[in-house]
């Protein structure tokens, strides 16, 4: 029987997990066809080029908080460092769901992508997705993974 009264906390780890496993399913299932992960994930970012547009002219900070608030986190990641300036913001996030959180659901990050036989670096090629929302507003979004750390970045396209 369900519960009439479950946690948003409960609803939102659970939502975290499942998003996880989605993604690695989806990007499992894109190798074993042959089809390019990269396509994909420009495709999706594509679809949301425009998504960013009533952030036009923000401080890039502002723009990055959006970002990591309303979309990364979400998906799970958590914030392990944050800084910005008026030209660059940068954050470091864990491109899964947290340890603590995998393990409430009898896996860990390492299990999950096993499971899928998805590596680390292709579940965090994911972010690429944020690339052309930010391009459209003069922004350039990019991403680098660093052991299980995923450097996000974000700075004026102008900016060198």
């Amino acid at each position: 029987m369900v519960k009439k009264s479950i946690s948003k906390q409960v609803l939102l780890d659970g939502a975290q997990m499942s998003f996880a496993a989605m993604i690695a399913g989806t990007l499992s299932f894109l190798k074993k066809r042959n089809i390019a992960i990269d396509d994909w994930i420009k495709y999706i970012g594509n679809q949301f080029d425009g998504s960013l547009a009533d952030l036009e002219g923000e401080e890039v900070s502002s723009v990055m908080e959006h970002l990591v608030t309303l979309q990364i986190l979400p998906m799970g990641a958590e914030v392990i460092s944050s800084q910005a300036t008026s030209e660059k913001a940068e954050v470091k996030v864990t491109p899964l769901p947290g340890r603590a959180l995998l393990e409430k659901f009898g896996t860990t990050p390492e299990e999950l992508l096993e499971g899928f036989g998805v590596s680390m670096q292709e579940f965090a090629s994911i972010f690429a997705m944020y690339e052309p929302a930010a391009k459209a507003i003069g922004l350039r979004f990019q991403h680098q993974l660093k052991g299980n750390e995923e450097l996000l970045t974000l700075e004026h396209a102008a900016a060198k």
